[in-house]
């Protein structure tokens, strides 16, 4: 009875490895599986050296970062521009029809370990509204970060002030080709200084604090060794895949010396006093629909003059009239330059349509602009076109 046992042990031993032994691959079935592997990897190598541009067997010059920063981005971006009629505002005003390069910038991005970034932005482009000659290189966006707290991000160089919810917005990702004429008026563009910002209460609640010379872009100098303070404050409420609401309310203080302000009637354009101004803002994404709306007031106290105030608003709709690719413009505001002089608003309507055939990668734009300035022979309508190309 034990031999029956042990032989029956031993036969299914003898079994199981037989099995066993089947069930590896052969030689040939190893062989087969390599050439496979090598000749996907070949495929892959082929590949790259295409997205790499090589040529033949001569491998490319890329570029290497001097410093020890773990990444480096070069790009930029072009808006060419052809504009068609009369002047819809006062920024237009002796403007021809014309094709020019809006925007034309070139940017060097990138950051280190260490919690540290940074961006280096020329711009080529007119970077303005009004005709100019004579365009050159120059300085747009240049910053260093320091991210470690991701509550309290500090940010030095020649940046936008915290005011203004059009203002801060991209200039790529903009819904019609020119921002309104009171956000243009009423708030500062980039200029030297510091700033302080962040989100908390888990992203519900943001905010930007700034100080800055006040007296413009590309300058080193400080009008008056003051300095401009801002800060703005949101809250989103709403954040998911199909639905995004924002609120915003920010404020601005500031003492100039010979700072140019137009549109509002200073001699040669250059204020020089005390300057205050506050705003509030609010934001609707529902799936197509976007909806927006700005109010901005601004409080001029003129050295030796009388003290007036000025505001403006705008609300704006878009809708993705084909999904992704398509989208339809509709925008209204109103400028008031002194709100204690009556019959001097200026009110416009703004038309347009966006194709996006890559995102805001590739963008064509077109819009209408129908304004309405008191006192003016030339106002009416004026025709908008943008190529947008970022890379």
């Amino acid at each position: 009875m034990k031999h029956l046992r042990l032989f029956t042990r031993i036969l299914a031993a003898t079994l199981l490895v037989g099995t066993v032994r089947s069930a590896d691959p052969s030689v040939e079935e190893r062989l087969k599986a390599l050439e496979q592997q090598v000749q996907a990897l070949a495929k892959e190598n082929t590949d790259l050296k295409k997205e790499l541009g090589w040529k033949d067997n001569k491998a490319p010059v890329l570029v290497q970062p001097l410093g020890k920063e773990t990444k480096l981005i070069v790009g930029g971006f072009v808006q060419a521009q052809g504009e068609f009629g009369h002047a819809a505002d006062p920024r237009w005003a002796g403007v021809k029809d014309r094709f020019y390069f809006r925007r034309a910038r070139i940017c060097v991005q990138g950051s280190f370990a260490e919690d540290f970034d940074f961006k280096a932005e020329v711009e080529l482009g007119a970077n303005s509204l009004s005709a100019s000659t004579g365009l050159s290189a120059r300085p747009n966006e240049v910053y260093i970060s320091w991210r470690k707290f991701p509550e309290a991000i500090v940010r030095f160089g020649q940046i936008k002030s915290a005011f203004g919810a059009e203002q801060l917005a991209s200039d790529t990702k903009l819904l019609a080709i020119e921002r309104t004429l009171p956000n243009d008026r009423l708030t500062d563009g980039r200029q030297l200084g510091f700033c302080l910002n962040g989100e908390v209460l888990d992203k519900k609640v943001g905010y930007l604090v700034s100080l800055q010379n006040g007296n413009g872009i590309n300058t080193s100098a400080n009008d008056n060794s003051k300095f401009q303070k801002a800060a703005r404050v949101y809250f989103t409420p709403l954040a998911t895949n199909d639905d995004r609401v924002v609120f915003g309310v920010n404020g601005l203080w500031t003492d100039d010396a010979g700072v140019a302000k137009s549109g509002f009637g200073f001699t040669g354009n250059l204020f020089t006093g005390e300057r205050s101004a506050w705003g509030v803002d609010g934001l609707w994404h529902h799936g197509s629909l976007d909806l927006s709306a700005e109010w901005l007031h601004n409080t001029f106290k003129p050295a030796g003059s009388v003290e007036f105030e000025a505001d403006g608003w705008s609300a704006t709709a878009a809708y993705y009239l084909v999904p992704g690719k398509v989208q339809g413009v509709l925008r209204h505001e109103e400028f008031d330059p002194n709100t204690g002089v009556g019959g001097n608003t200026i009110r416009s309507w703004t038309v347009g349509l966006n194709y996006l055939i890559k995102g805001e990668d590739l963008r064509l734009m077109i819009d209408y602009i129908y304004g309405e300035v008191p006192g003016s022979t030339t106002d009416g309508g004026r025709l908008l076109t943008r190529m947008q190309v970022l890379f």
